[in-house]
């Protein structure tokens, strides 16, 4: 099935179970809580073996990326203009405690904030079911001629409106 912007939809209606003739690079993230397990490598880390700190806004991205697909949404078609794009406004992240190689991460939508023009979506990352780090990221549509904020599109506005349902507001 094919979203009215042309994309893949690996899950119609939020819902729908991925069958035969699914994409071989189908998103891996749990449609119930956003959450995904994930390994540690080498290119994530510094010299001393921890995680480098820009690393999570990679791992960020590529979540967010998911998280896109699973309602239908792409980056490429924000970029080709089929749909606002949302850069990145503002981003925070907090270590808790060291992370290293080989550590294995469970990262998860903690919550998101939905404005008229803009969303900050919230991840916690957990080593053994404990806080290791957070990142909270706003992104806000704009129009790319203009350089100017523009509300939500209304399709994207409803998997926000439903992400929100399934994580909370952020506090």
């Amino acid at each position: 099935m094919f979203s009215e912007l042309g994309e893949r939809v690996l899950y119609p209606r939020f819902r729908a179970r991925v069958g035969v003739g699914a994409s071989p690079y189908a998103a891996r993230m749990n449609l119930a809580d956003f959450s995904e397990h994930l390994v540690v490598r080498l290119p994530h880390t510094d010299a001393a073996g921890v995680i480098f700190y820009a690393k999570i806004f990679e791992i960020e991205e590529e979540l967010f990326e998911r998280w896109l697909e699973l309602g239908g949404f792409s980056v490429g078609a924000m970029l080709d203009r089929r749909l606002a794009p949302t850069p990145i406004v503002h981003c925070t992240a907090d270590f808790r405690r060291p992370v290293r190689v080989g550590d294995r991460l469970t990262a998860r939508m903690a919550g998101i904030d939905i404005g008229r023009s803009g969303y900050t979506l919230a991840w916690v990352f957990l080593v053994d079911g404990e806080l290791a780090m957070s990142a909270k990221v706003k992104r806000v549509a704009i129009d790319p001629e203009a350089g100017e904020a523009v509300d939500l599109p209304e399709q994207f506005r409803a998997w926000l409106e439903e992400t929100q349902s399934r994580t909370g507001r952020l506090g």
